[in-house]
């Protein structure tokens, strides 16, 4: 077992992870913490995720990190890039490219977004989230606060649910993603790369409305849905983009 306690006290200190300075915490989730990390030598931040898996669970571990590598080969503009990875007191760590600390929600709380810019950046999600899926790799977590923001470039991050899909899907256990976001196959423990873009139809939507395409607090209704039900669009929204949105949250889109 990780001794938790002594991984934090530990934390600050000099030499805890050789070669770099932890800085403040970035984020976190159910998948592990994000903090800031500068490399000594060069003096360039990268962000540190400690993964909340235990090396002692060896297969789970090695699982994992095979997945890391495939993730790690792809060197995309719009991609948050892995860096490289190990393990510290017993604990796996990454070393991600710092993608700053804005993300698409940020912008959006704080109404920050025109037409134009969500345009761009919900094509700049869509290329990175393509490189994936050049891969034969599938996200199954975007949302507005994966989507990374420094200036005007948008890079895809957090790739916590990020499956390989060997035999064209991937088996999910429903409740690890965010609800509002998420394909309504997924569901059914059975999803393959489509489910991003349904994903993507939900953010686009929402970064140019201000709103979720559906009512809140009907997932599980849009989960077992079984006939395309399209959201209701403003009288003055772009009929062109209405028409990718509607294409993107389709049952087979």
């Amino acid at each position: 077992m990780i001794d938790w306690e002594a991984f934090y006290n530990r934390f600050r200190q000099p030499d805890f992870l050789p070669g770099y300075e932890i800085g403040h915490r970035l984020g976190g989730g159910a998948f592990g913490d994000v903090y800031l990390a500068r490399k000594r030598s060069i003096g360039k931040a990268y962000a540190v995720k400690f993964l909340k898996l235990e090396a002692g669970q060896q297969e789970a571990v090695e699982r994992e990190l095979e997945q890391v590598r495939i993730f790690a080969a792809i060197d995309h503009p719009n991609l948050v890039t892995i860096e490289d990875m190990g393990v510290v007191m017993g604990v796996p760590f990454l070393i991600l490219g710092y993608a700053g600390e804005d993300t698409l929600a940020r912008r959006l709380k704080r109404g920050e977004l025109t037409r134009e810019s969500s345009i761009s950046f919900f094509v700049q999600a869509c290329r990175g989230v393509l490189a994936l899926h050049d891969r034969r790799l599938a996200h199954f977590d975007l949302k507005p606060s994966n989507i990374f923001l420094r200036g005007e470039v948008a890079r895809v991050g957090d790739y916590g649910l990020a499956r390989l899909l060997s035999d064209g899907r991937a088996t999910l256990s429903f409740g690890r993603g965010t609800p509002q976001y998420m394909a309504p196959e997924m569901l059914r423990n059975r999803a393959d790369h489509r489910a991003d873009i349904y994903s993507l139809g939900v953010i686009l939507f929402e970064s140019m409305c201000g709103q979720l395409p559906y009512p809140s607090g009907n997932e599980l209704g849009l989960a077992l849905r079984e006939t395309d039900e399209p959201p209701r669009f403003p009288a003055d929204f772009p009929p062109p983009l209405r028409g990718v949105i509607e294409r993107c949250l389709r049952l087979d889109p």
